[in-house]
């Protein structure tokens, strides 16, 4: 009885040849519309998940005016990290600063090396649950 049920499918998608692609486009189309819209929604709920205690992680913005129009800025003035800790010590467990990305000149005794990179400062390893690769998080 499923084979007639086929075939009587069959036969009604090569008679009605356009009314079938419109069909077949608009629910090939509908699927693929909700699946970009699902992964989207669990990209934006998944972001910066990975690390452990992810709802404690904060990153400072700063907020200028610049002729009646606000900007937002994730750079913020070096002294600002001295302060946020003497300010909000008490509800955040580390504070800690990130360079750009750009080339940082990194110096151990008398070598000194050119590396491309951001670079943060040591507490960074326990902060973030990062995968190391090599090394210690001494």
């Amino acid at each position: 009885m499923l084979k007639n049920y086929f075939k009587i499918a069959f036969r009604n998608l090569i008679k009605q040849k356009g009314y079938s692609f419109i069909n077949i486009a608009g629910l090939a189309s509908g699927m693929a519309v909700a699946i970009l819209i699902g992964l989207w929604i669990w990209d934006e709920l998944s972001y910066d998940r990975y690390h452990q205690n992810y709802d404690r992680i904060a990153q400072v913005w700063q907020h200028n005016v610049y002729n009646g129009v606000v900007q937002s800025q994730i750079s913020n003035p070096y002294q600002m990290a001295e302060e946020i800790r003497n300010n909000f010590g008490s509800d955040f467990k580390y504070v800690l600063q990130a360079s750009w990305n750009s080339t940082h000149i990194l110096s151990f005794g008398e070598k000194k090396f050119n590396k491309d990179g951001y670079f943060f400062e040591p507490e960074v390893t326990e902060m973030l649950t990062l995968k190391m690769l090599k090394g210690t998080r001494d």
